[in-house]
């Protein structure tokens, strides 16, 4: 039934008085969830409410909505962060495509905003005169039966300039939307939009340099703004104001409160050509592919303020590079702004996939793009902790390894996969989840829910066997070390008995876990097997002319890295071989932690599937009788032809982080998994 807003209505009365008091105490301006915690109680749910907030004050004429989202009084008196950017109109179009001239507006929404409020709007689809494209379709929901009765851009022309007459335009990579208005201009042999433009994007970058993702609905999202319908005309321009008043807002607060210095906030970053000129592209512009070479290695695309904003990896840079030109601006997979912001491209030429692929994670966690979204937060990687020198050890994760006697395992490339591991022992065994120092008596008494549960063996009650609670810390402890014989036992044991009794919901659920716990274990074996067995020379080809890189793999993980040319012997080599091995062998070894874990991955997967090949030359670092000169030997003397085969990686890894798969070459017999997310662990000692 509908809501009745009549204000004769004393409920509805009550509730408009609550909320015009709360909002006279505020200052006359509060955001919707302020008022809707307020009018309906401070457990309200915002998303419950919202509705019948608009129902009731949306006729009331002592309030109105501004363009931010928030409700103010009437007569409300522009704050400065309003005032700031003066009047203006959001405009935004959805198009068949990237490029102006070629591609057309299928959708075009203008909304005019004075003094912060929402006052005209001219919203239109537009008949583009021809079928849409099927990702077009997807993205937007708009069909070709949608615009069948829509007007054509001549037909509109007139109403739109109309409309926008010398306003301020607001947009989101505003250049975008200008530059298709100017197309369909073109066609009628018009003039393009004069009018002064403020770009969210463009102003985002400087305010808030922090913030990694900046499509239109990540910055809305992180602003507070209400979630809308992704690429609709009316409703992305709608939270662009939103998003431009809430920038303002941040200049305003942090000193900048002049209205020219706001609005240069806006000004889109300039594109400068070769020439020193500013063409202002609105496409990408094809003179960035000079001398990019046909060649495997790592790209580095940099925005206007020199800022790398994205690393990339391909096989063929020059293919690689050229198919972003093929893309269309804000609909690749990419997101939204990459190719917009877009200035300048380098590239670094590599001898191989390999090197291209390590060189691209080391620059990643250097730089941080804004853009790549793996390899960004080595640090953050989890370890699982079992705290062995506790009375009563716990299972938990830690963010760094300690000299505290307990058994560390990690790190974990993503900690949903350590915690899937956790939530496998905590399933299965017994072990106590509470944080109980179990130091004192005070650690002792009042039990959880978890003992009548059955999820815990209740140490805390002083009546457990310290036997029977360390068999199954015995058991968690070689589940994570890749033994899973006595987790498969319990579980095993557990599915009979469901069986027996019938309970086909519970045999079913263990039948899943004792799945997860075997691939788990079979990771963990496999990267034990990597970090234990892969000790090899990689020869690869390099990327100077007449030179060849001889990778030294110790332990899983590259140690040291020697580029030789024609004139290096045999002898040199064994040298820098030896040197290098024996900081190895009296060091404190060549334990994976944060910052070697992806690269340790990516080698360790490249090295088993390239299994067998002539470049790999294994060697055993226990051996009494190890001849690098030997070694070398081979190494300057393999023919190009056996270390310049195609020893590529993944074909659908040509771009961004790859997969990340931890390597093992399989012991004799093994049917192990590619392994996914693990590290080996480590165990301190006091």
């Amino acid at each position: 039934m509908a809501v009745s807003t009549d204000q004769s209505n004393p409920r509805y009365e009550f509730l408009i008085r609550r909320a015009i008091d709360f909002l006279s105490n505020q200052g006359g301006r509060a955001t919707e969830e302020q008022i809707v915690h307020y009018v309906f109680g401070s457990g309200a749910s915002t998303q419950l409410w919202s509705s019948l907030l608009h129902q009731v004050l949306a006729t009331e004429p002592r309030v109105s909505r501004l363009v931010d989202g928030r409700w103010a009084l009437a007569g409300f008196s522009a704050p400065p962060t309003i005032s700031a950017l003066g009047d203006f109109t959001a405009l935004d179009v959805e198009t068949t495509g990237l490029r102006p001239l070629v591609n057309r507006i299928i959708e075009v929404a203008a909304i005019r905003y004075r003094n912060g409020r929402e006052i005209d709007q001219f919203v239109s689809l537009v008949q583009p005169g021809k079928a849409l494209p099927a990702t077009i379709v997807n993205l937007t929901g708009i069909r070709d039966i949608d615009l069948e009765e829509a007007p054509e851009f001549r037909e509109i022309a007139d109403d739109m300039l109309a409309f926008l007459g010398d306003d301020l335009i607001v947009g989101h990579n505003v250049g975008f939307d200008i530059a298709f208005v100017a197309g369909e201009l073109k066609r009628l042999s018009r003039p393009g939009l004069a009018n002064p433009r403020f770009d969210t994007l463009t102003a985002a970058n400087r305010l808030l340099p922090g913030l990694k993702r900046k499509s239109l609905d990540k910055l809305a999202a992180s602003l507070g703004i209400p979630e809308g319908r992704n690429h609709r005309a009316y409703d992305d321009a709608k939270r662009t104001a939103q998003v431009a008043l809430r920038l303002v807002e941040t200049a305003v607060e942090s000193g900048i409160r002049d209205s020219v210095s706001v609005r240069r906030l806006g000004e889109p970053m300039p594109r400068m050509g070769p020439d020193g000129s500013n063409p202002r592209r609105n496409v990408l512009d094809r003179s960035l592919l000079s001398g990019i070479p046909r060649a495997p290695g790592v790209y580095l695309m940099f925005d206007g303020y020199g800022q790398v904003i994205y690393i990339g990896k391909a096989r063929n840079l020059r293919e690689r590079v050229g198919s972003y030109f093929s893309q269309a601006l804000g609909y690749t997979r990419k997101m939204d702004g990459l190719l917009e912001s877009l200035v300048s491209i380098e590239t670094v030429r590599t001898g191989g996939d390999l090197e291209a692929l390590l060189l691209e994670a080391q620059l990643i966690r250097f730089y941080q793009p804004r853009y790549n979204t793996a390899l960004r937060a080595a640090e953050n990687y989890p370890y699982i902790k079992v705290n062995i020198a506790n009375p009563w050890p716990r299972v938990a994760l830690t963010k760094a390894i300690k000299d505290d006697g307990a058994r560390y395992f990690g790190p974990y490339k993503s900690r949903a996969a350590a915690e899937r591991a956790m939530e496998l022992i905590h399933t299965t065994l017994p072990l106590r989840t509470c944080t109980r120092s179990f130091k004192n008596a005070k650690s002792y008494g009042r039990p959880c829910i978890k003992l009548d549960l059955g999820q815990c063996i209740g140490p805390c009650t002083a009546q457990v066997d310290r036997g029977e609670y360390r068999e199954h810390v015995h058991t968690a402890l070689a589940f994570l070390d890749g033994n899973a014989t006595g987790m498969i036992e319990r579980i095993q044991r557990g599915i009979d008995d469901s069986v027996s009794n019938g309970d086909a919901d519970r045999a079913r659920r263990l039948r899943a876990d004792l799945q997860a716990v075997e691939e788990v274990a079979e990771t963990q074996r496999s990267f034990n097997y990597a970090v234990e067995h892969h000790h090899l020379l990689l020869v690869q080809d390099s990327a100077v002319t007449g030179s060849r890189e001889v990778m030294l793999v110790l332990g899983g993980a590259r140690w040291a890295q020697f580029r030789i040319d024609e004139a290096e012997t045999a002898h040199d080599l064994a040298i820098r071989l030896a040197r290098a091995f024996d900081r190895y062998a009296t060091g404190p070894g060549n334990a994976i932690d944060h910052a070697s874990l992806d690269d340790a991955l990516i080698l360790n997967r490249w090295i088993r599937r390239q299994s067998g090949h002539p470049a790999i030359l294994p060697f055993s670092p226990n051996d009494p009788d190890l001849d690098w000169f030997a070694f070398a030997e081979r190494a300057v003397n393999l023919s190009p032809e056996a270390f310049n085969v195609d020893l590529s990686s993944d074909p659908d890894e040509e771009d961004g982080a790859p997969e990340r798969t931890i390597e093992r070459e399989p012991p004799p017999g093994s049917n192990y998994p590619d392994a996914d997310d693990y590290a080996p662990h480590f165990e301190e000692s006091a």
